[in-house]
């Protein structure tokens, strides 16, 4: 006979926790906790209004903000610790208004923002980096993730 104990296992296993997929900007706001709903609110109308070609979609299950290409996107949301917009070409930002911060990131760099207050606060410098963020889209053909995919496929031709 066998003794199945001995196959038992030692801890449980993890059990994958289900994500919501969000069909629009607006489902992703409406399904945020909320004290956070008009702080995203007021950055997506910031963002939105910053070009009249900016356009939203949700891509990865995340909320996108694009003109050509993605320029930026609604992060993660951190209880105590606010609401963080990527911008995919952070690092190439000048960071002139002290707000980004790249987190050991290679390309992205974000702007965190604890509450509607805080948004106040920056809103006049994150509309600077906004519009930095939309010239370098413009005068870029490709998106950065299309430059990064590139250049690692000519490091394997040499």
């Amino acid at each position: 006979s066998c003794d199945l104990n001995q196959f038992k296992l030692s801890r449980k296993p993890k059990m994958k926790k289900e994500t919501r997929k969000f069909i629009s900007v607006d489902d992703f706001i409406d399904n945020q906790e909320p004290q956070y709903q008009v702080l995203l609110e007021s950055l997506r109308n910031i963002i939105l209004s910053s070009h009249i070609k900016m356009r939203e979609r949700i891509l990865f299950n995340t909320p996108m903000f694009a003109v050509k290409k993605e320029l930026c996107y609604i992060g993660t949301i951190k209880k105590n610790i606010g609401i963080e917009i990527g911008f995919h070409r952070g690092f190439q930002l000048s960071n002139e208004q002290g707000l980004l911060d790249q987190k050991n990131r290679t390309t992205i760099s974000g702007v965190t923002f604890k509450n509607i207050e805080d948004l106040n606060e920056k809103a006049e410098k994150f509309m600077e980096i906004i519009q930095e963020a939309i010239i370098l889209d413009e005068i870029h053909e490709k998106s950065i993730f299309s430059e990064i995919l590139n250049k690692g496929r000519q490091k394997k031709k040499i």
